[in-house]
């Protein structure tokens, strides 16, 4: 029997299902390849994140840096010294993570911009003691816009450097020294930032040489064998809330015009050249709302045109305000001076003036040593006081006459000085004093100035006006 001869019909229409099935399975393979493509994208990508975030772990190299690399240390000791030139790395250590430099150099450089140094501590940093090249935990060379945060480096030559870069921040510092070497040193840094933490022990606290713009502020320095804050050749700087203790010499602002110094305690730099703060050949500072407190000399000011203090506080120190003639040869112009608001309090001497071409203002200031004459209960006393005198003047010029400072005969020819206008250095004296407030002194409580007046009298070398 022959087959049966299929329908044409039928024939036809199981071949067009064939095609329509051959092309959904083309379209949902053609819609699936995109999705393909895109999931190994995403795998890749994740991969590159992976990457971006290396460990390290110590005994490990630094791994080859790339822009935008994230770093992570593992608690452990890791040997240096490192190099980080790669723009925008981030640097973060977790607690127990040391970076070791062995003793060779500076144990961190960043040489690129952008980078981030989070909770590191470093300790084993060269010997070279050099202001402007130190041996450091950290150096920052060219390295605009890096952020430093939370470094810990005790026992180091220096804690950072930073040199030829713009707008760094350095932020909650922790820094001990040997007292060879800067805490923080810097040179031409414009915008520099240095906020919070503590700094001591180091030959300076921190040096800023060409840093227009800096900010100092919230840093506690103690023990820095010479200066505490030393900044030169600079344009508006702002030193604020800082607290400045127990340095050898003091703090200086120089060379520069503009700065600020606001709401900073400042005491404790006793010996013959010592001093709360130094401004030499600096234009129009503002000094304001700082404590300035047993110190040899208070505030010092050599050729400083132009300043203005404000509502400072001067308390237990040899001489509160000393403005000084500038050292033979200066072609600086003379002090300027306004004195507004002030405290005087338990001072040897609250001013003394040793530069005759100095021009100096002052009102309503508050003297301890003041009569407290208000007839009219406004809190201005009635009479003008002279707030310094001819054994202040000569003992600026002869400073081992502080010696004599709380003797008999001095205390007498002072109150017979006080009562007799002829005698009077009628220049310096404030037409509307403000009555002092009440101060609580404890038996002691002069002994801060006297030891001031003494160590000042026994360094007579300062008579040739040798100021660091």
């Amino acid at each position: 029997m022959r087959p049966r001869a299929e329908n044409p019909r039928y024939v036809t229409s199981r071949r067009a299902w064939a095609w329509l099935l051959v092309a959904i399975c083309t379209a949902s393979w053609a819609v699936a390849a995109p999705t393909d493509a895109a999931t190994a994208d995403a795998a890749g990508a994740a991969t590159a994140d992976a990457a971006a975030a290396a460990a390290i772990a110590p005994g490990d190299p630094l791994p080859p840096l790339s822009a935008g690399l994230e770093l992570q240390l593992l608690p452990g000791v890791h040997r240096g010294p490192w190099v980080i030139d790669a723009p925008d790395v981030r640097l973060v250590a977790a607690p127990g993570a040391v970076l070791d430099g062995g003793g060779l150099g500076t144990a961190l450089t960043v040489t690129a911009p952008g980078v981030r140094l989070e909770g590191l501590t470093v300790t084993g940093v060269g010997p070279e003691a050099d202001l402007y090249a130190p041996d450091a935990a950290v150096a920052l060379l060219g390295a605009h816009g890096a952020v430093v945060v939370g470094l810990r480096a005790h026992g180091v030559t220096a804690g950072v450097h930073v040199e030829d870069a713009v707008d760094v921040r350095l932020l909650d510092l922790d820094l001990r020294g040997d007292a060879r070497g800067p805490g923080v040193t810097s040179y031409l840094t414009p915008g520099l930032r240095i906020e919070g933490g503590r700094i001591e022990g180091f030959l300076d606290g921190a040096y800023l040489e060409r840093a227009d713009g800096a900010l100092v502020a919230g840093l506690e320095l103690r023990g820095n064998r010479r200066y505490g804050l030393h900044v030169m050749f600079t344009a508006g700087v702002t030193l604020r809330r800082n607290v400045v203790a127990g340095g050898g010499v003091g703090s200086a602002v120089m060379y520069g015009r503009d700065a600020v110094v606001a709401g900073n305690l400042l005491e404790g730099h006793r010996g013959p050249m010592a001093f709360g703060l130094l401004l030499q050949e600096e234009r129009d500072a503002v000094l304001s709302g700082n404590t300035v407190r047993g110190n040899t000399v208070g505030l010092l000011l050599v050729a400083a045109s132009g300043a203005r203090l404000d509502d400072n506080r001067l308390e237990g120190n040899g001489v509160g305000v000393l403005l000084d003639r500038p050292p033979v040869g200066s072609v600086a112009d003379a002090s300027s001076v306004s004195i507004v608001g002030h405290d005087f309090v338990a001072n040897a001497a609250d001013l003394a003036v040793a530069d005759d071409d100095a021009a100096l203002t002052l009102r309503g200031n508050a003297f301890d040593r003041a009569p407290p004459l208000d007839l009219d209960g406004d809190g201005v006393i009635d009479l003008p006081f002279v707030a310094t005198s001819a054994f202040a003047a000569r003992a600026a010029r002869q400073p081992d006459l502080m010696l004599l400072a709380y003797g008999p005969g001095i205390a007498l020819w002072q109150r017979l000085e006080a009562g007799v206008p002829g005698l009077r250095a009628a220049a310096f004296a404030d037409p509307a004093p403000r009555l002092p407030a009440p101060v609580q002194r404890d038996a002691g409580a002069g002994w801060p100035a006297a030891l001031a007046a003494l160590a000042l009298a026994l360094g007579g070398a300062a008579n040739a006006r040798g100021w660091p």
